[in-house]
């Protein structure tokens, strides 16, 4: 179908007539309105060729195409009534002429064309005619136009034949017709409502009328195929979803456009307010997503890459399980890839046909105790009330689909912070059924710190799960330049690039590549560029809580001490007095309150605040005033944010922070709280030290951390993790490594120890074979060059899977592979030759090279079509696995997959014990389109 979009004009002038005519925006506001009632109306477009252009589809035009109707829209000029001159000296019928000299060379274009005016109609017959497209009825009345128009008679009487004349209300009544028409579409909308929802809907036509409908309204276009200068003048279904949906269901759409999408917006780090933080969309780089597999807790291979876009579809494609687990260490992203996936859902809806999930974000805490939809409805109105929420949301919101066949996307924050083991499971089990339902109303993205593998069982194998990467070098370049630009650091992209040589220089390069890590570094480094940078995680969480303390309590007109003075100066020196303190001793009062939550207090921040001597309320302040400046100086830490009526931590690891500062206060209690969470740590049992309580590491590195921990050597409560029958404590080691933890010199000695522990461990060729293979990874995780070679030593040894940790029939439990596996994800062409030779080993159970040869499938290895055909011809191999392996590389190699099913049917074809899996062969002949197959079903089944 031709779209005039991309014809040339003769007349688009467009903004001179949007100032001097609002007629004509109501007029065009009308044909909008028709579009949102569902009329038929495809699309409006202003002030490109004529006033307005409806785009109609009505089932009158051959095959669907677009009725085109051009439209002058004229107001009264003074006459009373419009006469056929009236109509001609308003040059009307000159410029419609225009538009059709340059439409009537495209005979794909099915086109009218429409003169409005405001008023009506004179009783003279010339004129009525015309109105009726019988203008050349009459050769005096042809002539007669001809001549006005200066155009020949023949072209007249074609021209006029398309034309119509519709008489217009004045314009007082159609902008009440179209108001009216507002409350057709929704009874339910207030008085108010419909008048802002008009004013709205009419300064876009306006906008469009300039032709400054600006790229926001333009991303929402679903196919781009006329020029931009027309799309800024094209309203369309899609630029007005948003107006639609508040016609149709108010308290979604208060949701939707109002809160969800500026919620998702606020940065989850801390920084946000006292620093001035960014939205998040400003500043947000999507990190890479990897799939991992239950058994090992380990990344399953390179070609398993996926987007935050991959993450909520892997709950949202039909027949997969509407459930997946993101996983990722303290501050690796998980906040900001579901408030992304919320914001992308928000932005998007309604999504067309009606399809499509619609996010909403819940803390993992808020699902405890509740039904799901009342919990969904309590938590989504807590955290959305300061976002212009107009009304509480109710159950039957989340009771119900967002739209007809789309379902809730339930974004999970933060499962590992509920602290009672009980309780995570109870709600695993909660989401998996719901999720099991045969057409379910709620998909699930669940977001925690790694927990025990034996706690996530209950979600069941089938359920995806990912691991947020750390962003690559390039990446993390880019994070920072979007950092400081958004701080207001001048030439952005070298200060990020001067930013990274420091991070380079102090051997912090690896440290900085979480997005938490490189947000608090950014901001440090844009306070003061020449300052050195901390060498451990305590240390720069404490050098971070000094800055946001010195921000927040400076003596500016913007700082708290400021305010205070301001609000409390009125009740006496006594109240300024117990203030300023107060302030001066906010960090050691935090600490106290994070270590009565980290310890399971139940009481409120403000009320705890509230108990403690220094924060007394002076006997001259009303309570009500005192509580305001406590709430105040609280929600202007920079470390909490508002969360319902109380408070909660920006990031867990903060109060993490605080908990081990205020232990450090007492050495007494810092030592009986350290040996108490290293205690399941020291017994590793033989069992996989991916089992290990790894939420407590995070805290446990705190606890130990110089920049943290009381002033003595730390090290000697880990030296006895460092041996060889404990994979799990040298795991802690590794995983402390990661953090940030063990970065300076005086924990070489340790890191050493575990390495050479996992080495030995590995190593021992009297040693259990799964045992082997985890020292080996975890020795990975210390000494790379070692822990690969360690690895592929195991891949090779023959006599590793003479004791198998699983059913044989089950396709990971090799040893071997499992070692290959994890090799592939360290050093993938190293992985990759070592699963290539799994797949030519005949020592191998079948299923176990197959599997080998799909694990290069999932890898990408350019040799994966010869390995399975080495293995579907087989003559050394079972029937099913070659069964198998001939199914996988008819994906790749349909031909290929004939020829190895033949030979396979050959092989077998006289045994009756394999009657069954032949007659299976040769169905499968028949899938691939192979007509032999089947009369070999036929064949073989006479008899059966």
């Amino acid at each position: 179908m031709q779209d005039p979009g991309h014809l040339p004009a003769p007349d688009d002038t467009g903004s001179a007539t949007e100032e001097r005519f609002a007629y004509q925006a109501q007029g065009g506001l009308r044909a909008v309105m028709e579009m949102l009632a569902g009329g038929g109306v495809l699309h409006v477009t202003c002030e490109h060729f004529e006033d307005v252009l409806v785009a109609r589809t009505d089932g009158t035009v051959p095959g669907g195409a677009a009725l085109w109707d051009f439209q002058q829209i004229k107001s009264r000029e003074g006459q009373k009534n419009w006469t056929l001159f009236g109509v001609l000296r308003s040059k009307a019928l000159a410029s419609l002429l225009r538009t059709h000299q340059v439409l009537r060379e495209h005979q794909d274009l099915t086109y009218v064309l429409t003169v409005g005016v405001e008023g009506v109609l004179s009783s003279d017959a010339d004129v009525r005619a015309v109105a009726q497209g019988r203008g050349g009825d009459s050769a005096e009345r042809l002539d007669r136009i001809a001549r006005y128009l200066g155009a020949n008679a023949a072209e007249t009487a074609g021209f006029l034949r398309l034309v119509r004349i519709e008489e217009l209300p004045d314009r007082y009544e159609l902008e009440r017709r179209n108001r009216d028409a507002l409350f057709d579409l929704a009874p339910h909308l207030r008085v108010g409502e419909a008048e802002a929802m008009h004013a709205d809907l009419l300064n876009r036509v306006r906008l469009a009328m300039g032709g400054r409908l600006g790229p926001h309204w333009q991303a929402l276009v679903t196919r781009l195929n006329v020029p931009e200068r027309v799309l800024r003048k094209r309203l369309t279904p899609q630029k007005l979803r948003d107006v639609a949906l508040r016609l149709d269901r108010l308290d979604l759409a208060d949701y939707v456009l109002r809160a969800s999408r500026r919620a998702a917006q606020i940065h989850p780090y801390p920084g946000a307010e006292s620093l001035s933080m960014p939205s998040l969309s400003s500043v947000y780089v999507p990190q890479r997503l990897q799939r991992i597999t239950p058994e090992s807790g380990q990344p399953s291979g390179r070609a398993a890459d996926r987007s935050a876009d991959d993450v909520a579809g892997a709950a949202a494609l039909p027949g997969r399980a509407p459930v997946c687990l993101v996983l990722a260490g303290p501050g690796g992203g998980k906040s900001s890839l579901l408030r992304a996936v919320q914001a992308d859902s928000a932005e998007r809806w309604p999504a067309p046909g009606g399809q499509g999930l619609l996010g909403v974000t819940v803390p993992a805490t808020a699902l405890l105790g509740s039904p799901l939809p009342s919990a969904l409805a309590a938590a989504a109105t807590r955290q959305l009330a300061t976002f212009a929420l107009q009304r509480t949301l109710s159950d039957e919101l989340f009771l119900n689909r967002p739209a007809p066949g789309a379902c809730w996307l339930v974004l999970v924050d933060g499962l590992d912070e509920i602290t009672d083991r009980d309780d995570r499971q109870n709600l695993l089990h909660t989401l998996t059924n719901f999720a099991s339902e045969p057409d379910p109303l709620y998909r699930f993205v669940v977001a925690s710190r790694p927990l025990p593998e034996k706690e996530l069982r209950v979600l069941g194998p089938d359920v995806p799960r990912y691991q947020v990467m750390p962003f690559s070098r390039s990446e993390l370049s880019e994070a920072a330049r979007r950092i400081l630009d958004s701080l207001g650091i001048p030439d952005s992209r070298d200060a990020a690039g001067r930013f990274v040589r420091v991070l380079d220089d102090a051997y912090l390069t690896d440290f900085a590549l979480t997005p938490l890590m490189a947000t608090m570094l950014c901001q440090l480094y844009a306070a003061d560029p020449g300052q050195s940078l901390p060498d451990t995680r305590g240390a720069l969480y404490a050098k971070f809580t000094d800055l946001l303390h010195r921000r927040m309590s400076g003596r500016d007109q913007s700082g708290v001490r400021s305010q205070a003075e301001a609000a409390l100066a009125r009740f006496g020196p006594t109240a300024m007095s117990r203030a300023h303190d107060l302030l001066d001793q906010l960090p050691e009062t935090i600490d106290s309150l994070a270590f009565g939550h980290h310890s399971g207090s139940e009481a409120s921040w403000a009320a705890a605040l509230a108990a403690l001597d220094d924060a007394r309320r002076p006997r001259a302040v009303p309570e009500d005033d005192w509580n305001e400046f406590l709430s105040s100086v609280l929600g202007r830490s920079g470390l909490l944010t508002r969360a319902g009526d109380g408070f909660t931590f920006l990031h867990q690891t903060f109060q993490e922070h605080c908990a081990a500062r205020h232990l450090a206060r007492d050495p007494t209690s810092h030592a009986r709280e350290l040996n108490r969470l290293l205690g399941p740590w020291k017994e590793d049992g033989g069992t996989n030290p991916w089992g290990a309580p790894l939420d407590t590491a995070s805290y446990i590195g705190f606890l130990i951390d110089p920049g943290t921990a009381p002033p003595t050597d730390p090290a000697p409560c880990l030296e006895a993790l460092a041996v060889p029958d404990n994979i799990r404590g040298c795991l802690l080691i590794a995983t402390l490594l990661s953090l940030g933890t063990l970065l300076t010199g005086q924990w070489k000695p340790l890191i050493q120890a575990a390495a050479q522990a996992m080495a030995t461990a590995c190593a021992d060729p009297d040693g259990e074979a799964t045992p082997r293979v985890w020292a080996a990874a975890v020795l990975a995780e210390l000494d790379l060059q070692q822990g690969t070679t360690a690895l592929e030593m195991l891949a090779d040894d023959q006599g590793l899977d003479d004791e198998f940790n699983e059913d044989p029939h089950s396709p990971d439990f090799s040893d071997r592979l499992l070692a290959a596996r994890r090799l592939l994800e360290l050093d993938p062409p190293r992985g990759e030759d070592a699963c290539y030779r799994l797949v030519h080993d005949p020592d191998l159970y079948g299923s176990v090279r197959v599997r080998a040869a799909e694990v290069l499938l999932s890898s990408g290895d350019e040799r994966v079509c010869r390995a399975l055909g080495y293995l579907a011809e087989a003559a050394d191999l079972h029937f099913d696995d070659r069964l198998d392996a001939a199914r996988r590389l008819a994906t790749l190699d349909p031909e290929a997959a004939v020829r190895a099913l033949h030979i396979l049917i050959e092989d077998y074809r006289g045994d009756p014990d394999w009657l069954d899996w032949c007659i299976a062969a040769a169905l499968a002949l028949d899938d691939l389109g192979d007509g032999r197959g089947r009369q070999i079903t036929d064949e073989l089944s006479v008899g059966y």
